[in-house]
């Protein structure tokens, strides 16, 4: 008999222990969050791609909840600590979220533009990195469903939101870049300030900063380079790029032909 109560008793707690597991984490804060219909350019270890979450960049994911491009959203979610108040991994965040609930869904207002991509990424206006070459200028973010390919022209129709980010609807034409020349050129093993008044570092190519990439070139850190490369036109024919920073060509490697630790 005292057996019996014991199973039974063992069986009540492993069934309130897996109810518990059934209604989730222990929740430090639940809220309502609204997110915006594209996804932005981010920092964290690396280079990611970030929600928009009340105005804000959002470096985490949201448990449960399926992200479409394109609408609003307004989501009720829970806060939790997944690590039980143990130190997290490196890299890892201290808190998780889930959704709760979908409040909202709605289509956001846009407008259909037509924009041009240039086949080589250019140094970034802000941050110390590489953007896309939209339209002749550097477009510090990223357009939300398209993925590029470096030595192509593109042109795209995009819907631009109301916090002046795209959303890729079609690709219209993409155009491999035509070479117009060969020649050698040497990369140096460090990087350069771009300008003498802005913050951004260029590669040295030739013994001068450049402020683009060479296409399919993937150098080591702290070594120099003689290169065989093909050049081609960042612009269709009579057009010139609206600033003095932004390059007029771009290089596709083709043949390494030197490469040197140091100087």
């Amino acid at each position: 008999m005292r057996i019996g109560r014991f199973v039974l008793a063992v069986t009540l707690i492993q069934a309130i222990a897996s109810c518990d597991d059934a209604v989730g984490p222990r929740y430090i804060e639940i809220i309502e969050v609204t997110v915006g219909p594209t996804l932005a350019r981010c920092y964290g270890v690396g280079e990611q791609t970030c929600m928009v979450v009340d105005g804000r960049l959002f470096y985490d994911g949201i448990d449960g909840f399926t992200y479409e491009a394109g609408y609003s959203y307004r989501l009720r979610i829970g806060k939790y600590d997944p690590w039980n108040g143990e130190e997290p991994p490196q890299d890892a965040g201290r808190y998780a979220y889930r959704l709760l609930e979908q409040l909202e869904k709605t289509l956001a207002p846009s407008t259909p533009v037509t924009l041009s991509l240039a086949p080589t990424r250019v140094k970034c206006s802000i941050a110390d990195d590489f953007c896309l070459l939209v339209d002749g200028a550097s477009y510090d973010d990223i357009i939300t469903n398209f993925e590029y390919e470096a030595g192509y022209h593109y042109t795209l129709n995009v819907n631009k939101y109301g916090d002046g980010r795209h959303v890729l609807e079609e690709i219209v034409a993409k155009t491999e870049a035509a070479g117009t020349q060969e020649e050698e050129v040497t990369v140096g093993p460090g990087r350069i300030k771009c300008n003498k008044t802005g913050s951004n570092f260029c590669n040295v190519v030739n013994g001068a900063a450049f402020r683009s990439e060479i296409v399919e070139f993937q150098p080591v850190h702290g070594y120099s380079y003689r290169l065989r490369v093909e050049r081609f036109s960042l612009f269709p024919s009579g057009v010139t790029p609206p600033s003095n920073n932004i390059p007029t060509y771009g290089y596709r490697w083709l043949e390494t032909l030197e490469q040197n630790p140091g100087n």
